[in-house]
């Protein structure tokens, strides 16, 4: 077991003790971040003296991240790599595949950040990650978009609508006699008269929640009957139509309008999901023992990195940054 000057920098999968593998990649993913402090690096060139076991586990972790084959392999998750093949020691593979994981998501990030050229062709509006931006209507509503999300405007004679081409919004009509106000998000249409609700695209479908008023919710072609959903209440739609109207939790649902997240037990790998969001970056949950801790509370979205500092106080979960776009959680 390792002294006190020597312990690993974070805590290994339950019912588990670190390898000198796992310490390394520990060691290196903090390196990597330029944030330890010059007695945190002491620590290191201590681990690192401590034994030629420990030497060689970091070069080892230096070799695969810096060796070319191991991120063509990471593109194209090909099992064939020498690196992942069965002779290799179960150690071994479970390594190469965190980096092969942090190799992805280092190159992704920097592409993927500057696609998505359809949106930005088509919007009049767009949002980067972690922004909030509110915008006046020619009719005087009001729209909030939310962190990483993009509309289009289309106002004529006869109808005021808007295409919510990604993410969230929050509306707040003014009321206009003989002009409808109709949002489109996908394959749904919500048609609103003086009143405020939440338009939010999922991985499945969309969920409407109304704040003020009542909407009526159609889908955009014919397949199902409308459906009103007042205050208070909310309803996701998916391709095969409308589930159950819920009553909603408005101080929960409207929270990111200040700035805030607001969970009551959820899934930590369901949280991390929502600040990735938020995050112009990437997080990686490479532990995936972790994903199903149950957490609760109200956090700031301003700093997502820093709310997965916060869960690392409390909870049996460690976290590395390998650069500032790249969140490591295990």
């Amino acid at each position: 077991m390792p002294t006190s000057d020597e312990r690993p920098p974070f805590d290994p999968p339950l019912g588990e003790e670190p390898t000198p593998s796992d310490e390394a990649l520990a060691w290196f993913t903090r390196l990597r971040s330029g944030r330890l402090s010059p007695e945190e690096r002491r620590e290191f060139d201590r681990w690192r003296q401590n034994s030629p076991g420990h030497a060689r586990a970091f070069d080892e972790v230096c070799e695969l991240w810096d060796d070319p084959a191991l991120k063509a392999a990471a593109l194209v998750a090909d099992e064939r790599s020498p690196f992942l093949g069965s002779t290799a020691p179960p150690r071994r593979r479970r390594l190469t595949r965190m980096l092969q994981a942090a190799a992805v998501a280092a190159l992704v990030i920097g592409l993927g950040l500057q696609l998505d050229l359809p949106t930005r062709l088509t919007a009049d509006q767009q949002t980067a990650a972690g922004e909030r931006r509110t915008i006046q209507l020619p009719d005087r509503s009001t729209v909030t978009l939310n962190t990483d999300s993009a509309l289009a405007v289309q106002f004529n004679a006869a109808t005021r609508r808007v295409r919510l081409l990604k993410g969230e919004a929050w509306f707040q009509v003014q009321p206009e006699e003989g002009r409808a106000f109709i949002v489109e998000s996908g394959r749904l249409l919500t048609r609103a008269v003086g009143t405020e609700f939440l338009v939010r695209e999922e991985r499945q479908g969309v969920r409407v929640t109304v704040v003020e008023g009542m909407v009526e919710l159609a889908p955009n072609g014919p397949a199902w009957a409308p459906l009103r959903v007042e205050a208070g209440r909310q309803v996701s739609v998916d391709a095969g139509g409308p589930g159950p109207v819920r009553e909603a939790d408005l101080s929960t649902a409207t929270a990111w309008l200040k700035g805030r997240l607001v969970v009551d037990n959820v899934r930590l790998g369901d949280l991390v999901g929502e600040l990735r969001r938020y995050h112009a970056g990437a997080i990686l949950v490479v532990n995936p023992s972790i994903a199903d801790i149950k957490v609760s509370g109200s956090y700031t979205l301003a700093d997502p990195a820093g709310v997965l500092t916060t869960l690392t106080q409390t909870l049996p979960v460690r976290m590395a940054r390998l650069t500032n776009r790249l969140v490591i959680l295990f």
